[in-house]
């Protein structure tokens, strides 16, 4: 692993030789990235970029942190000290059943206003500890980011233990990981 410090920020990358597309390769290469990732973000806020990210030139990687320096070095002051969970608010499958159009459609929005509705209840139940929170529609159901102080990890897991949804409703928590929903200022 080497390191790139430019315009106020540090940038851990690996040099390669040769991009090696087997599918071993390419997991353990995914372990050590998610490893590294994962030691500096137990030290400090993280931008991560994605996996993997190729740049043909060790300029193409400066150019980059010169030219978004200014946001990349904002969102790590406001995000200092923040965390992300994801959570996926979806709708069980039910028993195969083919409605009519119009009878798909009803029951399509009842269960779309559920999961907004218990999507909305996670959030109020937990506002105490959240500093931000975003969402957004997916194919069966809501993709919620909450953004939680580091110290407030522990009771932020607790407190949604004890939200109750709808029967057919399930929640799925991953966390905590870079608040990377949260780098622009701005919702997406």
């Amino acid at each position: 692993m080497e390191q790139l410090c430019d315009s106020g920020l540090c940038c851990f990358y690996s040099q390669l030789e040769r991009l090696v597309p087997d599918p071993p390769s390419v997991k353990q290469a995914a372990f050590q990235f998610h490893g590294v990732v994962t030691s500096v973000f137990d030290q400090a806020a993280v931008i991560p970029f994605r996996f993997p990210t190729l740049v043909a030139q060790l300029d193409e990687l400066r150019s980059h942190l010169q030219e978004n320096s200014a946001e990349y070095r904002e969102a790590l002051v406001r995000l200092r000290g923040l965390v992300e969970f994801e959570l996926r608010v979806i709708m069980r499958p039910d028993a195969p059943h083919l409605p009519s159009g119009t009878e798909y459609l009803r029951t399509k929005q009842g269960r779309d206003q559920m999961v907004r509705a218990h999507a909305s209840n996670i959030r109020q139940y937990t506002q105490e500890v959240l500093a931000g929170w975003r969402e957004r529609e997916i194919k069966d159901g809501r993709r919620c980011y909450a953004l939680v102080a580091r110290s407030d990890v522990p009771m932020f897991l607790h407190m949604i233990r004890f939200v109750d949804g709808p029967v057919g409703i399930e929640t799925r928590v991953s966390g905590p990981w870079p608040a990377t929903e949260f780098i622009s200022a701005e919702p997406q």
